[in-house]
């Protein structure tokens, strides 16, 4: 319970609690991967987001404790949470990341997919599958501290994530108001305790997943994403030093490595780095708050896609293509184009109705007691 952000704790104490229990795929041939990897695909998959199968399968069965020849270690993880009667419900993947060269005291929890079946939507499981990493993380690093392979800044206090920064990263869509669900994600993550990296220094591209192959007939398509932090135990703090955002590019692309041709990598990978570079003399990168409802909607301003494409990923395909669908006369006719749309969502989630234990019998009364007894 310490790991969830105070914003969760509300949530969760809002909604209905189910019975389910989240287990860990540790090998391909385990029953449920197939349906774990087939639920994962079919969200992201069609669209070039979702590692191919046998990338998957291979990181189930590398060794999690020898590092890669950039001498970073990697622990991937493929979670599954099933209801009382063994249906899986939801399926979650990302890996563990850390090298204590670029970063001594940083583990980075990448939280790369994440697909709830309907019957499950609504309830505070996401919220858990979305933590339960870091228990993985902490015995990974528990483990290679025991092995001689990492050091610890507190090696006897697991309750303080043995002295390690721990933070969880997520890619999104950047904010479209004809995509509600990038803003239903959005909220979540908001409401989770994330943040996005200023675009401006931190262009951040998820990489073509694509069969190498396919990539060389088709040329190869980054998709521009904002990076999420979740830096636990610092939530408070407005911004990252450049030398952390740095570490987490690299942790992040050394993961991206182990699948992808290193020069479908590079311009990327630069792209960032050398933004970085820009603020090296400043120590630090602006972290822009997400929305977290109605109130504060106005977070989404600087990561409007349109913003964000036509700034900093000027010419690429997924810009040219989204411009092209009719937004840019759309803003054109009404240069209030997003102060109105980001009015009618505000309306909207206002007005939404939220009610406690949406699945109990509604039409029981609640009698509240006094000191003695029922009213």
């Amino acid at each position: 319970m310490k790991d969830l952000y105070q914003q969760d704790l509300v949530e969760m104490i809002e909604r209905e609690s189910r019975n389910f229990q989240i287990w860990t795929i540790g090998f391909p041939s385990h029953p449920d991967f197939a349906e774990a990897y087939e639920l994962l695909w079919n969200e992201f998959g069609p669209h070039g987001g979702m590692e191919r199968i046998e990338a998957v399968r291979s990181f189930l069965l590398e060794d999690p404790y020898e590092p890669t020849a950039a001498g970073t270690f990697m622990r991937y993880f493929l979670l599954v949470a099933k209801d009382d009667r063994g249906n899986i419900l939801g399926a979650r993947d990302g890996v563990v990341l850390l090298n204590q060269a670029y970063d001594s005291e940083l583990v980075v929890v990448f939280l790369s997919h994440i697909v709830m079946k309907p019957e499950a939507r609504g309830t505070v499981l996401s919220y858990w599958m979305r933590i339960a990493p870091v228990e993985l993380a902490m015995q990974y690093v528990n483990d290679l501290a025991s092995m001689g392979k990492i050091t610890v800044p507190a090696p006897d206090n697991p309750g303080r994530h043995y002295g390690m920064k721990v933070n969880l990263a997520a890619e999104m869509e950047y904010f479209a108001p004809d995509d509600p669900i990038s803003l239903q994600r959005i909220l979540f993550y908001g409401r989770g305790g994330f943040d996005a990296i200023n675009p401006r220094y931190f262009p951040y591209r998820q990489p073509d997943f694509r069969d190498p192959e396919v990539i060389r007939a088709t040329g190869n398509q980054p998709v521009p994403f904002m990076m999420l932090l979740r830096r636990m135990g610092r939530e408070r703090q407005a911004s990252i030093p450049t030398d952390e955002a740095r570490a987490v590019m690299r942790l992040l692309y050394d993961d991206f490595a182990t699948h992808c041709l290193p020069e479908h990598l590079e311009g990327s990978l630069a792209a960032v780095l050398q933004q970085l570079e820009t603020r090296q003399d400043r120590g630090s990168i602006e972290l822009l708050p997400l929305p977290t409802g109605a109130r504060d909607l106005h977070r989404l301003r600087p990561l409007f896609r349109y913003t964000a494409f036509t700034r900093y990923y000027p010419g690429e395909p997924d810009t040219l293509a989204w411009l092209s669908s009719g937004v840019v006369k759309k803003i054109k006719a009404n240069p209030r184009y997003l102060e109105d749309q980001l009015a009618k969502i505000a309306d909207a989630l206002e007005v939404r109705h939220r009610s406690v234990y949406t699945s109990r019998d509604k039409d029981l009364e609640w009698v509240p007691r006094t000191k003695y007894g029922r009213r």
